[in-house]
């Protein structure tokens, strides 16, 4: 019988990033976790400067979260104003030993200017030990999953025209009693209102026009788009930075909302299924369950699929013709692919990238017990990137669920500890 080695009590934290070099330090923290025998657990920190990174490597972020978790990783996802300081507050909480972080590869101007996180994590880390290993050269590998952005509907930059109306109406109603500074305030609050309602891409829009709608129509010479005073130049183009850095903050203030709202909804999805899984009786109900909850959560039509004595995989639940429509033999094809390699194929992954599915495994420890099959029946709007971390723990709810289900069938003995 082979002796399992006992824990050293130790706890490793391994910070993680973006970028490729985060691999490295997954592999590097897992070898190191294995051979104190040691829990070892896996944070990223976004802080405001990270929120206005492009969304590709906000996805490859989540990618080396998720690789963590695979090899064993307890995983962790923050936000704050501060990187070091929520990986020290954080590492304080669960009395973590030892934390591991990547070299940044940054400038010296800009390590000098605005800091390192890195070098404040030595500076706080106190008694607990700091380890820096180098990343590893070359570019960033692309994300796993390619979440499509949620574009903006006609309707929003119809609204956000009408915010332009009602600014420029009410400046000049203003006009003959304020300064034209005042004027300005009135066209970013509109600006402001197009960020926050319709999102970006009308907000950068808006910001245009405002600055020349007050050109044209209140700085002299009126109803000209030139002018007299060179210096208004500079107040044009104040005015259409600062309009764009407030779109920008209000749309992130938007998204963030909407995120905050997914992860309440999140809460209350994972609970609800939870439960109607424990009251569920049989491998079929199971199924039912799971096909028609996350129906409902991602308004998507959703088949269960598992695999015969053969390994041939078979509908077992939901309605096939209303997922499997076009080319049967590929989206089949896509199917076999996540119950494979256990990985999500198909709608906005990297593999079979051009079908209408989605394709998400249904993994109990080590094996693939099934799959289910996803058509979104809104594909623009469906799929967050915080949606697939969701997808994915339902899938494990439901995994676990068929896997008690059979023990329970099998009559499989529990054992004893």
């Amino acid at each position: 019988m082979t002796d399992i080695p006992e824990s050293t009590g130790e706890k490793l934290l391994v910070c993680l990033g973006p970028g490729s070099s985060s691999a490295r330090l997954i592999n590097s923290a897992k070898s190191m976790a294995d051979g104190l025998h040691a829990k070892w657990l896996a944070i990223y920190v976004e802080d405001t400067k990270m929120l206005m990174m492009p969304e590709s490597e906000r996805n490859r972020a989540a990618d080396n979260l998720r690789l963590a978790e695979q090899l064993g990783a307890e995983t962790f996802s923050l936000s704050g104003r501060s990187i070091a300081e929520e990986i020290i507050k954080f590492a304080g909480e669960r009395n973590v030993s030892k934390i591991i972080a990547g070299k940044p590869r940054r400038s010296l101007w800009k390590s000098v200017l605005s800091g390192s996180p890195v070098d404040q994590l030595v500076r706080m880390g106190g008694e607990i030990d700091v380890h820096i290993m180098a990343g590893e050269p070359g570019k960033p590998g692309e994300a796993a999953y390619v979440i499509r952005p949620k574009g903006a509907d006609l309707s929003d930059y119809g609204t956000g025209f009408l915010f332009l109306i009602l600014a420029t109406a009410l400046c000049f109603m203003m006009f003959p009693y304020f300064q034209l500074s005042n004027l300005i305030m009135v066209y970013l609050l509109g600006v402001m209102l197009t960020a926050m309602s319709c999102g970006r891409g009308p907000a950068i829009l808006v910001s245009l026009l405002s600055v020349l709608s007050f050109d044209f129509f209140f700085v002299p010479p009126r109803f000209t788009l030139t002018v007299d005073d060179a210096q208004y130049i500079v107040t044009f183009i104040i005015m259409f930075l600062v309009a764009l850095v407030i779109s920008h903050l209000a749309a992130r203030m938007r998204q963030q909302t909407e995120i905050a709202r997914l992860q309440e909804r999140q809460a209350a999805a994972m609970h609800g299924l939870s439960r109607q899984l424990v009251s569920a009786r049989g491998i079929e109900a199971i199924l039912k369950v799971a096909v028609r909850y996350i129906s409902e959560i991602f308004d998507c039509n959703v088949v269960a699929m598992l695999p015969d004595e053969k390994g041939k995989l078979n509908i077992a639940a939901g309605d096939p013709s209303s997922v499997i429509q076009r080319d049967i033999i590929e989206e089949i094809k896509v199917a076999r692919s996540a119950y494979d390699t256990g990985r999500m194929t198909g709608w906005g992954t990297e593999t079979f990238s051009t079908t209408e599915i989605l394709c998400v495994p249904l993994r109990a420890a080590n094996d693939s017990l099934g799959i289910l099959a996803l058509k979104p029946k809104d594909p623009e709007r469906f799929l967050l990137h915080e949606q697939l971390q969701l997808m994915e723990s339902l899938a494990k709810q439901v995994a676990l669920a068929l896997e008690v289900e059979r023990l329970i069938t099998s009559g499989t003995p529990h054992c004893a500890v």
